[in-house]
């Protein structure tokens, strides 16, 4: 229940969000704490010198998934190689700019008091699962061989 006096001016504490630069903290943590732990992967590890076999699915079958290659593909984004980047992994070094874009908006919605749902709708969800699956499978089909990840040193 509200007290009269907040009915009458119109805004329970419930529904008025705050505004303002306090807002931002959460959507820049989140930047900084990613942007952190990329750099520092970044300096000590390289996947193109070192394998470590992260997915089950190609180590048991030899497919490859829709991340496989990922994290070489960010590597090569953060060394300044977008092409080398997309040979490894197109679907993820195109997803990057997609999500900084959100993020942004969403910070932007954030900081004006705003509320913004962060879960996709059912459709939206079904058409990239869509798009992974389809990625997954052209992946693997020898006609597509430029959508597999590049090997690396000891694979």
């Amino acid at each position: 229940m509200t007290s009269p006096a907040r009915q009458e001016h119109g805004t329970t504490a419930l529904t008025a969000p705050a505004r303002g630069p306090r807002q931002l903290l959460l959507p820049l943590a989140i930047i900084a704490s990613g942007a952190t732990l990329a750099i520092a992967v970044q300096l000590v590890f390289d996947p193109f010198r070192t394998h470590i076999p992260l997915c089950v699915l190609n180590h048991l079958t030899g497919l490859e998934c829709p991340g496989c290659g990922a994290i070489r593909s960010v590597h090569a984004l953060l060394a300044g190689d977008p092409l080398l980047a997309l040979r490894n992994n197109a679907l993820v070094t195109t997803a990057i700019p997609l999500a900084g874009i959100g993020l942004v908006a969403w910070a932007v919605r954030r900081s004006r008091g705003l509320r913004t749902n962060l879960l996709p709708s059912n459709t939206v969800l079904l058409v990239l699962v869509g798009i992974a699956v389809l990625y997954a499978v052209l992946r693997n089909l020898p006609m597509f061989w430029f959508l597999a990840p590049i090997s690396y040193v000891g694979g």
